[in-house]
């Protein structure tokens, strides 16, 4: 019998040793999102302020509507740069968005700030949104700004799955150079 509890003893510390085995590292962003289902419009403008500030580019995209997704850019770029807005799509979006995530020099700091100027609604399930917008990207270009102002215009639908999506961006811009356009277009070409 006193074999008996001493292997008993070993076998249970085999057993529960398997508990407390390390995990395997997941990579950064795996299995963790700041993703909240945008019900409300401005749970849909919070999930794309956190999503730029931290560099996450998926769920900056779940904010827009797949299919339907329309920019127009500030009226000051439009001119010399009609074939590229012409048909903006969402894998524009992020190719410029992942090409910028890619030269982002600080880490934290990046931030989107909105204030709501007016807000109408469209349809039953459609607003069209009116704000300023403070852009802060601290990128490593030094010819551009890394601090953004201008104005967006979003029409906002609630898709399919009852969450709200942006389906028409135009943005406005309120100073010279400084537009969320500039952005766009310094780091899709």
């Amino acid at each position: 019998m006193k074999y008996g509890y001493a292997g008993l003893a070993v076998l249970a510390c085999l057993l529960f040793g398997a508990c407390f085995k390390v995990r395997p590292v997941e990579p950064p962003g795996a299995g963790n999102s700041d993703w909240v289902s945008p019900t409300d419009y401005e749970i849909l403008l919070e999930n794309l302020k956190t999503a730029l500030s931290k560099r996450n580019t998926q769920n900056y995209l779940r904010c827009f509507d797949e299919e339907h997704f329309r920019f127009s850019p500030a009226a000051s770029l439009l001119t010399n740069n009609e074939s590229l807005w012409q048909n903006w799509s969402l894998q524009d979006e992020q190719a410029y968005l992942d090409k910028l995530f890619g030269e982002l020099t600080a880490l934290s700091g990046n931030s989107l700030i909105l204030e709501q100027i007016d807000l109408q609604d469209v349809s039953a399930d459609s607003l069209r949104y009116l704000g300023s917008y403070t852009l802060r990207m601290n990128h490593p270009d030094t010819s551009l700004t890394t601090l953004f102002k201008g104005q967006v215009q979003w029409v906002i639908k609630i898709n399919e799955f009852n969450e709200w999506t942006i389906h028409r961006w135009t943005d406005l811009e309120v100073a010279r150079d400084s537009s969320w356009s500039h952005l766009k277009l310094r780091y899709i070409q």
